[in-house]
C-alpha cells in the first residue's frame, strides 16, 4: 500500500490547447499530476498551462493513425512518470477528454477499488470484432501503408487480402503470447501494472520491434502484456468513460450538446467522456465543466 494516494494523467493530444487548459483546471487536485504528450507536429506545447503538477515529454515524436508512434508516445509518459515519485493509479486520456465527474467522487472510487485494474478487453480471435485481430498482426506493414487516405486504405486492404490468402506471406508470430488481447488504450491502470509493462518492454525488445510494423497495434500491445501477467486476475474490463462508436459520422462521434442527455444520464458508470471539440461544440464543453465547477463551489 503506498504511503499516499496520488493519480497521474497521462494527456496524449495535438490540438485546442484552450480545451486543454480547461481539461487540466478542472481535474486539478492536490493528489494529481499531469504528464502530457503533445504530438511534435502540432506546435502546440507553448500554449499549454506550465507549473510544476504538469509534466511534458521532452522528446515528443510524431504521432500517426495506426501506427507504433501510438504506442510510443504512451511508453514516453510512462518513462516520465517513472523520472517522478510512485502512483497509485494512471488514467490515460486524450486532449479532447473531459471528466463527466468530481475529483472528489474520481479519487473516491479509485481508492475504494484500489488494485483493479480497468482495462476494457477481448480475447482474440472474437465474433464481435468487425475484423480480426490477425489481420493487425500477422501482416507487415511498411510505414506507406499506414494512412487514412481513402486512396491508401483502398490499397492496403488489397495488400492485406493478398498476404492473407498466401500463408507463407505471413509473419510468423512466435514472439508475441499464444494469447492475444485487443480493447480501448484509454485506460486507468495501477502503477504496479505501470512499472510492469515497463519492465516487460525493457526485456522483451523482440515484442516491441514487432509492433513496429502492424496496423493499429496499440489496441493490442498493452491488453496482451497485462492480460498475459498476474495483473490478470485483477482486471475489470471496463474503463468508466463516455464514448459513442455506433452513431457517427465520426468514430468516435465528436460530442455535442445534442449529446448532453444520453452523456449526463450515464451517471457514476462514466468518469470521462470523449471526444469534444471546441472549434466544433464551445457549449457542450462549457455545459459540462460547469457542472463540476457547481459541485466544486457548492
Amino acid at each position: 500500500m503506498l504511503e499516499s494516494f496520488k493519480m497521474a494523467y497521462v494527456i496524449l493530444c495535438h490540438k485546442n490547447p484552450e480545451q486543454i487548459n480547461m481539461l487540466i483546471d478542472n481535474l486539478t487536485n492536490d493528489s494529481v499530476e499531469f504528464f502530457i504528450h503533445v504530438d511534435q507536429k502540432s506546435g502546440i506545447e507553448a500554449d499549454i498551462t506550465h507549473r510544476n503538477d504538469i509534466h511534458f515529454v521532452k522528446e515528443p515524436i510524431d504521432v500517426r493513425w495506426g501506427h507504433y508512434s501510438q504506442i510510443e508516445c504512451i511508453l514516453k509518459c510512462f518513462a516520465l512518470i517513472k523520472e517522478h515519485e510512485k502512483f497509485s493509479y494512471i488514467h490515460i486520456i486524450s486532449g479532447q477528454d473531459l471528466p463527466l465527474a468530481s475529483n472528489e467522487v474520481i479519487l473516491d472510487f479509485f481508492k475504494k477499488n484500489q488494485g483493479d485494474e480497468f482495462v476494457k478487453y477481448l480475447q482474440l480471435p472474437n465474433a464481435s470484432e468487425t475484423w480480426g485481430c490477425y489481420e493487425r498482426v500477422s501482416v507487415y506493414y511498411p510505414r506507406f501503408l499506414i494512412s487514412r487516405t481513402r486512396r491508401m486504405a483502398a490499397i492496403r486492404m488489397r495488400y492485406i487480402k493478398l498476404v492473407m490468402n498466401a500463408p507463407f506471406l505471413q509473419r510468423r508470430l512466435g514472439v508475441l503470447p499464444k494469447l492475444l488481447y485487443k480493447g480501448s488504450n484509454w485506460m486507468s491502470i495501477t502503477g504496479e501494472c505501470m512499472e510492469y509493462i515497463m519492465e516487460f518492454t525493457s526485456t522483451s525488445p523482440e515484442y516491441v520491434r514487432f509492433f513496429k510494423n502492424t496496423l493499429c497495434g496499440d489496441e493490442i500491445f498493452f491488453h496482451t502484456i497485462i492480460l498475459n501477467s498476474a495483473f490478470k486476475d485483477n482486471v475489470r474490463s471496463e474503463i468508466k468513460r463516455y464514448t459513442d462508436w455506433e452513431t457517427g459520422p465520426d468514430f468516435p462521434r465528436t460530442l455535442t450538446i445534442e449529446d448532453y442527455d444520453r452523456i449526463t444520464s450515464s451517471g457514476t458508470e462514466c468518469f470521462w467522456g470523449r471526444k469534444f471539440d471546441l472549434d466544433i461544440d464551445r457549449t457542450i464543453v462549457q455545459e459540462l465543466l460547469d457542472i463540476n465547477i457547481k459541485v466544486k463551489t457548492s
